[in-house]
């Protein structure tokens, strides 16, 4: 591209070339061969300027075609990546902002803009053709050139400011939004609109005011550039005229250098259209080189042959993330395969946070998890996650189908599987009311559904994988008595087939059934209560 663009910028000189032989050697005499070879030559490099701007376009295709799409690969493998812990302390609207920002790098980052920055540099072979024209000349140009380069870079660190300013406002924006879009209920009962309107207004003038801020400094420094081109037409006729009438110069060598000097500014007239775009470019680039500096899961470690479903607690320590104090310490317990615990605690305990820390979303404090007598911190989390059937308090789901969402974790689960899964998770009546069954679509992550169907629909995908230890948190809740049955039923079922069991809630049924009870209450070291204990104790 480097060698294409330095052919181009000799090439284009040839027009200018062709002005001035005309002006100085035909005019004057008349001779028409002189005329034909001129417009032939003329006409060639010209064609050959054409070839080399195809091919240079091409070549840019081809360098960031790809570019883009290694972006959006890092990106997404970033945020299906990153661990869970440090995710949670990033707003949605942050994280939806590096996504959208591989657009801006897209609209960016093209062949077109590619050539116009190449074209820059090479516009010094113009002002060199000007210098052995003219030297006189070559400095007046040189010296538009120069004020055009400095207004631009004013601009560009001016745009930088300005849309650091913007992007938070939107970011702003964007969480209102998807406030108001997803608690529409809320909004309205607790009379919150004014509040958010206001909110919105004060994000939304800040934002304009940004953007226009960066409208009018482009503006601005494109109207200074038109007024260097104008400035520097002006000097290089009058100060031309002056060599013209001394004899330094004539006529045709004038409107020549006259000519040169206007593409000398050409490739700097562009730049000042493509601040705004790079600036917002290279803000997008840069957030996304820090979110994929952020750690990531581990995708290596080991997978153990067989899993029992024992698991063993030592020393563990865990807090809400960025909590200034644990939630609880000291906890030590070995859970045999096929055993049966449950955490019990008020609302704000840590049950979801200790549910979280097993699957391998959350990190400990300090203490071990140990799986099959492996640090947890040395297991490939890809295969853990197979060994669990885990239902998490607040189920989100895929955009797709019930049938997809229930075979998330288990791709391969035939029919059969799909329909014991649904069975089990006491999904079948409503998904034989509804028209399409299976393929019944779910959106928005499953929110337009009762928040029991929710609860079914999650205790079926967890169901699906077939794991040696079930984690579940919070199964009974949002079901009526017939729900809770459905999941008494499947717990028991689970437990005879031999796994182990690990639920979190205060259920007085899921208690009953209990082999050992933590209690998380019990600040700062939870009080663990087994069976046999309690029974001697009684």
């Amino acid at each position: 591209m480097l060698v294409a663009s330095l052919l181009i910028n000799l090439l284009g000189l040839a027009s200018t070339a062709f002005v001035m032989l005309v002006l100085g050697r035909y005019v004057p005499y008349g001779v028409d061969a002189t005329l034909v070879t001129l417009t032939v030559g003329v006409t060639a490099a010209a064609a050959l300027e054409f070839g080399f701007r195809e091919a240079r376009r091409r070549l840019a295709g081809i360098v960031v075609g790809p570019e883009g799409s290694r972006h959006a690969g890092i990106a997404f493998s970033a945020m299906t990546g990153v661990r869970a812990a440090l995710l949670d302390r990033m707003p949605v609207a942050a994280r939806l902002e590096v996504m959208r920002g591989l657009d801006t790098m897209e609209r960016a980052y093209t062949a077109s803009n590619l050539t116009g920055l190449l074209d820059v540099p090479f516009s010094a072979i113009t002002l060199l053709a000007l210098f052995v024209l003219s030297p006189g000349l070559g400095v007046v140009a040189l010296a538009c050139a120069g004020a055009s380069a400095a207004i631009t870079l004013v601009g560009e660190r001016r745009a930088r400011a300005r849309l650091a300013q913007a992007a938070a406002a939107e970011a702003s924006l964007q969480a209102l939004a998807t406030t108001t879009a997803t608690g529409s209920d809320t909004v309205r009962a607790f009379n919150a609109a004014t509040r958010l309107r206001q909110r919105w207004d004060d994000s939304r003038r800040t934002a304009v005011a940004a953007r226009d801020a960066i409208a009018n400094d482009q503006g601005l420094a494109g109207s200074a550039i038109q007024l260097v081109t104008a400035l520097q037409g002006t000097a290089i006729i009058a100060i031309g005229a002056i060599l013209c009438v001394k004899g330094e110069l004539n006529t045709a060598q004038l409107i020549g250098a006259n000519i040169l000097a206007g593409r000398a500014l050409g490739p700097l007239n562009r730049l000042v259209q493509l601040i705004e775009p790079l600036a917002k470019a290279e803000l997008a680039l840069r957030r996304l080189a820090d979110f994929t500096r952020l750690p990531r899961e581990q995708s290596s470690g080991s997978a153990l042959g067989a899993y029992d479903g024992r698991l063993e607690l030592s020393d563990l320590a865990f807090a809400y993330p960025g909590a200034p104090a644990p939630l609880a310490e000291h906890v030590t317990l070995t859970l045999d395969s096929g055993g049966i615990l449950v955490v019990r605690g008020n609302n704000g305990a840590g049950k979801t946070t200790f549910a979280r820390l097993l699957v391998g979303l959350a990190e400990p404090l300090r203490g071990q998890i140990l799986v099959g007598g492996v640090d947890l911190r040395q297991i490939s989390m890809e295969w853990w996650r197979k060994q669990l059937c885990y239902l998490p308090q607040e189920p989100d789901f895929m955009d797709g189908t019930v049938a997809d969402n229930i075979r998330l974790a288990n791709p391969d689960l035939d029919d059969a599987g799909l329909n014991q899964a649904a069975g089990l998770a006491g999904l079948k009546p409503w998904l034989d009311a509804s028209a399409r069954g299976f393929d019944t679509p779910i959106g928005e992550a499953g929110r337009q559904l009762p928040p029991g169907i929710r609860r079914r629909l999650g205790l079926a995908r967890a169901l699906a994988t077939g794991g040696k230890l079930c984690l579940l948190d919070e199964p009974t809740e949002g079901l009526d008595s017939e729900g809770r049955a459905v999941v008494y039923a499947t717990l028991g079922l689970l437990a005879r087939e031999g796994r182990t069991l690990v639920v979190c809630s205060n259920d007085p049924g899921i208690l009953r059934g209990a082999a050992m009870v933590l209690d998380l209450d019990a600040k700062p070291i939870p009080s663990l209560t087994r069976a046999e204990d309690a029974a001697v104790h009684a």
